[in-house]
């Protein structure tokens, strides 16, 4: 969707068809026909690249420096990244003077869409917040909501939700009060995407699918399948924080068709969500497949994702419950160093963003002044920075273990404070949900037998069976289980499994020589992963730390 927005900035699609083009044909045309040329035939790089240079040859004849950039800024769009961004650097420092209303603005914001594909998000926020400052200076109202779309983007990766809303929400109604502006239709897409990721982000899928859905309507109007994928894609998400796992997978599915059409941050992003979905299903095997292919990528890319300090959290708890030690370690070691280096990468932003909305130009005086310190001092300050940085990770690592250790400490001894389980308090409310007392009261004295004899420990045991021997419905129980228990039947179930476990290992020391996945059994669940996911849901530690620390008070 971005690439689209700033190709709308300078370029203007034709339906003419291709025709030879002969160098001397270029030569009798005139230097501002090229431009329009090159428009026609953007799509056929060789050909665009030969009219993009055939101008700036043009552009130096009469010693235009804006035209020179504007043939520069054409000639990065059919180039590789890297070399788009030596032509975008070279078209901002001639134009750096210019009074044209685009220039070098354009430079800086398709420097910043380069930079962010490369996942070089610092230096795509300095880019952006200079096109800003730029376009805000030549009063360039598009551009300048092009940019903060940009800035926010960037800084919602990592910098504050509630702020990357707030900043969404600003850049709405800049948009909203300039409805002729330039790019207006892509940049209102833009919105659209940016303040439903926010709500997305502060667990809010409603106000999400909102935004989200109006962004599909547009889309469908513009004809654009790409964008339309983009927000269908994105509501997969809002439906995974709502909770309709299927509808959200489905979705999530159906837009990965176009992922080709989508930048570089999609593929953590697309794995990230199924494999959550999978995870909260229960599936945690698969899940855990797809938090794999996010570490995976990391290893490859060397590049931070915002979601791998959850990823790496959740598979350091899936390999200790399987005893896997050394892949733990090795996850953890991970964890470490991951939230290190992105707690440095959120200070950086955060600064950059206050510091250089009112004073990019100091910005580059800066940038350029380290970067002449730092090739002075590179050779001496190496061995230190390895040494240093070996020490903060691991006393980050010491600190993280000894925390977590301390939290699973204070919990393990409130368990311990109960010898029994409270009774799950049953509320007395009367709710119209369209049942009988009568039959209200029948089923509520067929749970407390249930509970009493400890039916729930059945693996077999389902909402449909447990009606039929209640002689009820399933939706009639469900309602009742909601009602008066205030849960789920699978939360329900599940609970009372674990209280089970709970007392019995307490109380029964031949129950705390089973291996977990037998104690798993033993408590009606069918994995191991399903219980240990169970208990620290509840309790918030892993019953193999609760069997342990059982065994040592014991010993």
């Amino acid at each position: 969707m971005r690439l689209k927005l700033l190709c709308c900035i300078v370029l203007l699609s034709s339906l003419m068809n291709a025709q030879d083009i002969t160098d001397s044909y270029l030569e009798e045309r005139h230097i501002d026909s090229l431009i329009v040329l090159f428009d026609r035939h953007a799509d056929d790089t060789l050909t665009a690249e030969r009219i993009a240079r055939k101008y700036i040859e043009k552009a130096r004849l009469v010693n235009d420096s804006t035209k020179i950039a504007r043939g520069y800024t054409r000639l990065s769009f059919v180039s590789d990244r890297r070399e788009a961004i030596k032509f975008l650097d070279t078209a901002i420092q001639l134009s750096k003077n210019s009074t044209h209303k685009n220039f070098p603005t354009v430079g800086y914001l398709f420097k910043s869409y380069y930079l962010y594909e490369n996942e070089e998000y610092e230096r795509s926020l300095q880019s952006a917040l200079l096109g800003y400052q730029s376009a805000r200076e030549k009063n360039q109202i598009g551009h300048q909501i092009t940019a903060l779309h940009q800035i926010n983007d960037i800084n919602e990766l990592w910098g504050d939700y509630q702020e990357a809303l707030e900043a969404h929400l600003l850049t709405y109604k800049l948009l909203q009060q300039n409805k002729n502006s330039e790019q207006y239709e892509q940049n209102y897409l833009s919105s659209l995407e940016g303040l439903g990721r926010s709500y997305v982000n502060l667990k809010k899928p409603d106000s999400a699918l909102y935004y989200f859905r109006e962004g599909i309507i547009e889309s469908l109007k513009a004809g654009d399948s790409a964008t339309y994928y983009a927000f269908v894609s994105r509501s997969g998400t809002a439906l995974y924080v709502k909770g309709d796992y299927d509808e959200a997978l489905d979705s999530l599915q159906k837009a990965d068709r176009y992922r080709n059409e989508f930048n570089n941050y999609y593929l953590p992003y697309y794995y990230y969500y199924v494999g959550s979905i999978y995870y909260d299903k229960g599936e945690v095997d698969k899940g855990m497949q797809y938090y794999t292919k996010i570490d995976s990528l990391y290893e490859e890319r060397s590049v931070l994702y915002p979601e791998l300090p959850e990823v790496y959290d959740k598979l350091i708890s899936y390999h200790k419950d399987r005893g896997e030690d050394e892949i733990q370690l090795d996850y953890l070691y991970k964890l470490v160093v991951v939230l290190r280096l992105i707690e440095n990468k959120k200070r950086n932003i955060n600064k950059k963003t206050v510091n250089d909305y009112e004073i990019p130009k100091l910005v580059e005086e800066k940038e350029t002044l380290i970067s002449q310190l730092e090739q002075k001092n590179r050779a001496s300050s190496t061995n230190l920075a390895w040494a240093l940085g070996f020490l903060v990770v691991s006393i980050g690592f010491v600190l993280y273990y000894f925390r977590r250790q301390k939290q699973y400490k204070k919990r393990f001894e409130n368990l311990m404070m109960n010898t029994r389980k409270d009774e799950e308090e049953e509320t007395d409310e009367i709710e119209e949900i369209g049942i009988s007392p009568e039959i209200i009261e029948s089923i509520m004295t067929r749970l407390k037998v249930f509970e009493s004899e400890k039916k729930y420990l059945s693996q077999r045991i389902s909402l449909n069976e447990m009606a039929k021997d209640f002689e009820t419905n399933s939706t009639y129980l469900s309602k009742i289980i909601n009602l008066k228990k205030g849960k789920n039947f699978s939360q329900y179930i599940n609970d009372l499994r674990i209280d089970y476990a709970v007392e019995e290992l307490k109380e029964n020391t031949t129950f705390r020589k089973y291996t977990i996945k037998a104690i798993a059994n033993e408590c009606g669940f069918k994995s191991a992963e399903s219980f240990s996911k169970s208990f620290y849901k509840k309790h918030g530690i892993y019953p193999s730390y609760y069997l342990k620390q059982l065994q040592q008070t014991s010993g």
